[in-house]
């Protein structure tokens, strides 16, 4: 008898667990200013953890709008976007890193 109610409330609280979110709910965006005119122009989303879910929003033509999206992953997809820049959010000076997938870096000589 005990056995069963024990079950049962396992069950139940198993059947009460949160499902986890999207990648793109967890995602990571960071905001690059590749001119250094204060507005924001390259917007980086990267999910932690993962290596597929990285991806850019990117203002080419410095106008104030994402012009490209760009997925950083295989296989690379590149479309148009017609978007509009965000502003007051925190902006980094300078080029956004280089993504590399580390599996293609040759394997260092062993000393």
């Amino acid at each position: 008898m005990r056995f069963q109610i024990i079950a049962s409330l396992v069950a139940f609280l198993a059947s009460c667990t949160i499902a986890p979110g999207s990648p793109e709910d967890r995602s990571v965006v960071t905001y690059y200013d590749r001119n250094r005119d204060g507005i924001a122009d390259y917007e980086l989303h990267q999910v932690p953890g993962t290596t597929y879910w990285t991806w850019a929003l990117i203002d080419s033509k410095f106008t104030g709008r994402y012009d490209v999206r760009l997925k950083l992953a295989y296989p690379f997809d590149r479309e148009r976007v017609n978007l509009p820049v965000p502003r007051h959010v925190k902006v980094i000076s300078g080029m956004p890193p280089y993504p590399a997938d580390q599996r293609f870096n040759p394997p260092m000589p062993a000393r």
